[in-house]
């Protein structure tokens, strides 16, 4: 297999057309936390090409005069998950992904790029209101995080197509808050349910609110319902309980291993009416 490193984006882009010109079918590689072990299941891949050393998807910042906040896909989880000015869900979100070890190795990108229902940062980049930016040879695109994912393990990236980084606008950092998963075990644990909340409050009430859930459907759900019935109130135990029963009855959660779905959506509701009332109270 041939192993490549790419200096910046446009090299990445033209190494995996060279590659995808001479049949290789190239992948880009990161940490490869999740890559080495689809290899290693029997996954094809005839070239890797390493962007994790490129300085534009290494890039954490905050554009001046309190613009958007940039962060690159190669970033570690680990610097999210130690991260003291990013937004709660999200360094909630890294932190709950694997051990010590896999954090050190894997990037925000990765994560979302593998697109796994469960993932930790896929629901709090979506409540958020994250927005994706993806380069190939043609030009570079930018999609909703919402509208990235499209199944089980599967994105609306093209062949060839990089992600390079992911943009969050003012309003998201200037909201506040929070992120809550289970899973089976204390440590790497793989979320049976995960939910990110995010709210902008006024006047004792909250303004405006975005919600997501994952290992709940095929992708990870926004939860439209739930964030139609807490938008414009104060927040309150009864409508977190109220608005996590209208979480629980939008997601499509199936039985497997790690739970039946009639468990999967109870912990919704308690997921998000807990989420809800962190964020309502504090947090960034």
């Amino acid at each position: 297999m041939e192993y490549l490193i790419a200096g910046s984006v446009e090299e990445a882009l033209r190494l995996a057309g060279d590659l995808s010109a001479r049949g290789r079918r190239p992948r880009y590689v990161a940490g490869g936390t999740d890559l080495a072990v689809q290899l290693a299941g029997g996954a094809q891949a005839g070239a890797l090409v390493d962007v994790s050393g490129i300085p534009e998807l290494l890039r954490l910042q905050r554009e001046p005069g309190g613009g958007r906040l940039r962060v690159g896909a190669a970033v570690r989880l680990e610097t999210l998950a130690r991260g003291e000015d990013l937004p709660a869900c999200l360094v909630q979100g890294a932190r709950a992904i694997g051990s010590p070890q896999v954090r050190a190795l894997g990037t925000l990108g990765g994560n979302l790029c593998n697109a796994s229902p469960c993932g930790d940062t896929l629901a709090p980049v979506i409540a958020l209101g994250g927005r994706l930016v993806l380069a190939s040879a043609e030009g570079r695109r930018e999609v909703r995080a919402e509208e990235f994912f499209t199944g089980p393990k599967a994105t609306v990236l093209r062949a060839g197509e990089l992600l390079v980084e992911v943009l969050f606008d003012p309003e998201a950092l200037a909201g506040r808050s929070a992120f809550r998963m289970i899973g089976q075990r204390e440590g790497q644990a793989i979320s049976q349910v995960n939910v990110a909340v995010w709210v902008r409050d006024g006047s004792g009430r909250v303004e405006e609110i975005r919600a997501a859930a994952g290992s709940v459907a095929p992708t990870p759900v926004r939860l439209a319902a739930a964030e139609k019935l807490v938008r414009g109130r104060a927040c309150s135990d009864e409508l977190g309980r109220e608005a996590g029963l209208a979480a629980a009855a939008e997601v499509r959660p199936i039985d497997d291993v790690r739970a039946p779905a009639a468990y999967r959506r109870l912990l919704t509701a308690a997921l998000f009416r807990e989420a809800l009332a962190e964020a309502c109270g504090g947090g960034s």
